[in-house]
């Protein structure tokens, strides 16, 4: 990556567009059954944990994001 402030963009737009997918696929699966596999569910988990994994790993082994502190 560039840099690492654009890693962490990058990672978090990613992450929230798959949890707000992953949320309300969840929800109308519960409003409405469907015949989607159970696979799907785990992999749309995956990638939005995933970025969130890799980001808290980052800054565990960094000590944090040095463009927050200014």
């Amino acid at each position: 990556m560039l840099s690492e402030y654009a890693g962490f963009l990058l990672a978090v737009i990613i992450g929230a567009i798959c949890f707000c997918v992953w949320a309300v696929s969840h929800i109308v699966e519960w409003i409405e059954p469907s015949r989607v596999q159970g696979k799907y569910y785990s992999l749309a988990l995956s990638a939005w944990v995933g970025p969130l994994v890799a980001l808290i790993g980052f800054a565990y082994l960094q000590g944090g994001f040095y463009w927050v502190e200014g």
